[in-house]
């Protein structure tokens, strides 16, 4: 397809070159496609003539140290984990001697309930505190009403308490709310298939569920761990590691090599984890109820966009670097150098919530639309503008006085309460002010 004859090529320059990365991605795609195919002959590892070994799985004590690392890294206070774990030890805990000095048969309800509720962020504690709540009553009300309907029959009350199991495995997924009704439900079949009375059992599983539902949601303000602080330091990390992967992009067309490009592609995976790790925190921060600090979410949702172009500029750029016998673009090591050096210090100034400055880029961009090179790489040179574009309009989304940030945090915090108000009320949301 890349070719009329032996003679005549149907693409040149950068857009061929663009076509050939086009043609390896896809037959990327195919190997790992076909590679579950027994049909199909694996092919030979590239070092299978060296005999040279295959990698293997490390064993448990391989792994041993890698876990004692992960652990070491996570015993700080500002620690998601180490915070989620310390709620979770404390109320497991509290719930248990409240649960043992009441006179009830069955305390440990209280401790799994808040196990079962409790996750890492306040959105997810509160909609599974309610949903085990109202799926308990619900599960407890039917398997009661049941009960004393049918009359004290084991048979059909085992049979009673097999659906129910295989309902509450089945509807898991579909909702926690029906899963846990029909998991209630199956304990008091179990219960009346046992001759024990339903009096005896299901208020105290009720009482205890709602025990440990409020420890849990109790924890959260008494040690909360809120996402919406944390925002503008996700947002930083993740632009550090953008300018990071676009530096490296820009270093493999300063000098092609295979190391340049294994850096290069380190650098990807890097940025992926930290926009990974951004858009996590800033979708547990849109549902959480507390007042936007640092950044509001319209702020927040702009630097997202920004970013996002950022990367698919340098995404641009990396589809057509040069291959090693091609030429050189000495021009991108300096601005190679601005850019990381830039989004370093920007990311320390939107934590710091500081104004961020792209001087050196600037100075970088003037000198390469100076060179006599400047057309030697066409492709480089407009990812570089669109990449500076992007950086501006970050700049905007976060550059705010302090007045005008705490004005936009009250405005924000005013519109979601009327938005509110008026889903309650039934009139559909208020329209925003220009």
């Amino acid at each position: 397809m890349l070719r009329v004859d032996a003679e005549h090529e149907v693409l040149e320059g950068p857009a061929r070159q663009a076509a050939e990365r086009l043609v390896e991605l896809v037959g990327e795609v195919l190997e790992i496609a076909g590679s579950g195919d027994p049909s199909r002959k694996t092919p030979p590892p590239p070092n299978a003539a060296s005999g040279a070994p295959f990698l293997v799985r490390p064993t448990m004590l391989r792994l041993l140290p890698v876990v004692v690392r992960a652990v070491r890294g996570e015993l700080r206070r500002d620690s998601p984990v180490f915070r989620h774990a310390a709620r979770l030890a404390a109320v497991a805990t509290l719930g248990y001697l409240i649960a043992a000095r009441l006179p009830v048969a069955h305390g440990y309800w209280a401790p799994l309930t808040s196990v079962m509720v409790m996750r890492p962020d306040f959105h997810r504690t509160y909609a599974r505190a309610v949903a085990r709540l109202a799926g308990t009553v619900a599960g407890v009300a039917l398997g009661t009403g049941m009960v004393r309907a049918l009359g004290p029959d084991a048979h059909v009350f085992g049979a009673l308490a097999v659906i129910s199991a295989g309902l509450s495995y089945t509807l898991i997924r579909t909702g926690y709310a029906y899963s846990q009704c029909f998991t209630a439900a199956y304990v008091v079949f179990l219960l009346g298939m046992g001759g024990h009375a339903w009096e005896q059992t299901v208020p105290e599983r009720v009482v205890l569920t709602l025990l440990g539902g409020g420890l849990a949601m109790l924890a959260y303000l008494v040690f909360p761990a809120w996402e919406t602080p944390r925002l503008p330091g996700r947002l930083a990390d993740w632009l550090a590691a953008n300018g990071r992967y676009a530096a490296a992009v820009l270093r493999s067309y300063a000098e092609p090599s295979p190391e340049r490009r294994a850096d290069m592609r380190r650098a990807l995976l890097a940025s992926r984890e930290a926009r990974a790790a951004w858009q996590e925190a800033y979708d547990r921060a849109r549902r959480e109820p507390v007042r936007p600090r640092g950044l509001t979410s319209r702020e927040a949702q702009e630097a997202q966009e920004a970013l996002k172009r950022f990367g698919r500029a340098a995404m641009l750029m990396e589809s057509h670097v040069p291959r090693a016998d091609n030429r050189f673009v000495p021009e991108a090591e300096r601005l190679a150098e601005a850019l990381e050096a830039d989004t370093a210090q920007a990311a320390a100034d939107v934590r710091e919530h500081r104004n961020p400055d792209w001087g050196r880029v600037e100075e970088a961009l003037h000198a390469w639309e100076g060179s006599a090179a400047r057309d030697r790489s066409p492709v480089a040179r407009r990812g570089a503008e669109l990449q500076k574009r992007a950086l501006e309009d970050l700049a905007t989304a976060v550059s705010r006085t302090p007045l005008e940030r705490d004005v936009g945090s009250a405005r924000e915090e005013q519109r979601v309460r009327a938005a509110e108000a008026a889903e309650d009320d039934g009139s559909g949301p208020v329209p925003q002010s220009v």
